[in-house]
């Protein structure tokens, strides 16, 4: 094998070496159940990693280009000097001269022998001075590399199997060749030096990757005792400012949700909800913004079909949102309890009541600019429409629900039902608008009409594939006792297409309350409180 072929074979076999250390450690990592938890800190350490691989990379192959570039510069220079030295002694054919330029060549270590022949390629001196008067003899496996300025450079492998570079150039007397300076350096040095820095990548390859992984390790165990100590004062933490925390309602992928006290320094006290965000996304610096930012806008609301957002904020590392208590149950908890569909007056009366906030929310403006505030919920589902035992129809999760929408799903633990309610384009991932809320409103119409669920999804790929192609069967056929007019409105909050949707909410409250009027329907808040307190009791 070449020296230039052995020095780039070191150099290759180097590079595989780190690679395979990369994709087996990579592989391991990923079996590891630190990686989800620090993700960021992962991608840091592997970036700083392969950049100093590849830094490492180019500091080898530039020590082994220069160890080449030294071992043929030294052979160029004592080729020539060997050549200018010996043509007059080869003339007078002063074989003493000619020793002595020979004895004069320094090339260290790596000089296996220095020659010179006459006309004939016949030694006239050598370093082993046994062999004047012999043919040299020639390289196996030659390779020719090049000519540099008259000295040619070949290489191969001597008769003693000794990897060899050659050196050679003519020495002329009135443009006639009257012989050759002749020198063979060993490549075996340049081999061996090569793969030493080969070895000492590898190794600092794998030391690196180590001494991350160490330190992603330590980084790990600290942010667990961290968020273990987090975890407990949030736990053991039964006031948030002039909240006392009375009773534990509800744990979901994102917050607990408590009946809490409100209580001034003057003695006033109301009972209120307050939704505490759990700590791992309390540590989210994105969903922390956005989560405020949502709060914000949600705290402008105030209708008697939304539950109003009374204060959010963060109090001892605790992010909270703080809203009117409905004493009641979610349309979740009631269609569990009933298992069967809601009579025709009942399920129209509460949709005109979440319609009648939906047009309220989305066509809320801005008090000083009076520019739209576009709240869209989201998320409007049966467990985020409430029933007071006093008859009211509110909607909730305003403020929390944008925030939910944009974190994913499988980290924020959000139930898998809720992807039930998406509408076409929301599974799509395309942008939403308050034509969702009516889509994922219409669901639930159809839900309660029908005593059970439109779509069967349990997870986003299912729903990616269901929902913006499944065709929807009138709910007439689900429910005969279903009016015709009434049918039409539900199957247009359902409309795949924008365009034949409902534009807004406020369409679909004229339309049942067209629909009541010429049904006689009477069904009010009195009626709805009365089947509160029959089917359910009040804590």
């Amino acid at each position: 094998m070449a020296v230039r072929e052995m020095a780039l074979a070191t150099i290759v076999w180097a590079k595989e070496a780190s690679t395979n250390v990369f994709v087996k450690m990579g592989k391991g990592l990923l079996k590891i159940a630190f990686v989800q938890r620090n993700a960021k800190r992962i991608g840091v350490g592997l970036l700083i990693w392969v950049v100093a691989c590849m830094v490492g990379y180019l500091a080898l192959r530039k020590a082994v280009e220069g160890l080449e570039h030294r071992l043929y510069e030294v052979g160029l220079s004592q080729t020539r000097t060997l050549a200018k030295k010996t043509r007059s002694s080869l003339l007078e054919n002063d074989v003493l001269s000619l020793n002595r330029a020979i004895g004069e060549v320094s090339a260290g270590d790596e000089l296996i022998f220095a020659a010179i022949l006459d006309h004939q390629n016949r030694i006239v001196a050598h370093t082993h001075s046994e062999l004047v008067d012999q043919i040299i003899s020639p390289l196996e496996h030659v390779k020719q590399l090049g000519n540099v300025d008259g000295v040619s450079i070949e290489e191969g492998v001597s008769v003693n199997e000794q990897k060899t570079v050659g050196f050679s150039k003519d020495v002329m007397f009135s443009g006639v060749r009257i012989g050759k300076a002749y020198l063979t350096l060993s490549g075996s040095s340049l081999h061996a030096s090569a793969k030493k820095y080969g070895t000492l990548y590898v190794i600092g390859v794998v030391s690196c990757l180590l001494v991350l992984l160490a330190i992603l390790v330590a980084l790990d165990r600290l942010s667990a005792a961290k968020a273990l100590k987090t975890e407990k004062d949030f736990q053991e933490l039964a006031k948030i400012g002039p909240y006392t925390l009375e009773k534990k309602l509800a744990v979901g992928g994102m917050a607990e949700l408590f009946v809490a006290t409100y209580e001034r320094q003057d003695g006033f006290r109301k009972t209120v909800a307050v939704k505490r965000v759990l700590p791992r996304f309390a540590e989210d610096p994105e969903f922390v913004a956005m989560f405020i930012r949502e709060a914000r806008l949600a705290a402008l609301l105030g209708h008697p079909n939304v539950v109003q957002v009374m204060d959010f904020g963060n109090i001892e590392n605790a992010y909270f949102l703080a809203m009117e208590y409905v004493r009641g149950k979610n349309l979740a908890e009631i269609m569990a309890a009933l298992k069967k569909s809601l009579s025709i007056d009942q399920a129209v009366f509460i949709v005109s009541g979440v319609a009648m906030g939906l047009q309220y929310s989305h066509s809320k403006k801005d008090e000083k600019s009076g520019k739209p505030l576009a709240i869209v919920h989201r998320d409007i589902s049966p467990q985020n429409i409430l029933v007071s035992f006093q008859g009211e129809v509110k909607i909730s999760d305003y403020g929390i629900s944008k925030a939910a929408s944009e974190t994913p799903l499988t980290q924020a633990g959000v139930v898998k039902g809720k992807l039930c309610y998406m509408s076409p384009e929301q599974a799509l991932g395309q942008s939403v608008d308050h034509q969702t809320d009516i889509y994922a409103l219409g669901i639930v119409f159809y839900e309660i009409l029908s005593g059970g669920r439109l779509y069967q999804v349990t997870g986003e790929l299912q729903a990616l594939k269901t929902i913006p192609g499944m065709e929807v069967r009138p709910i007439k056929e689900l429910n005969p006792d279903v009016p015709d007019e009434l049918n039409q409105i539900v199957m247009k909050c359902l409309e795949k297409d924008k365009a034949s949707r409902y534009q807004n909410a406020q369409e679909l409250v004229d339309d049942l309350i067209a629909f009541r009027s010429s049904a006689s329907i009477t069904y009010d808040s009195i009626t709805l409180s009365k089947f509160m307190k029959r089917h359910f009791r009040e804590d």
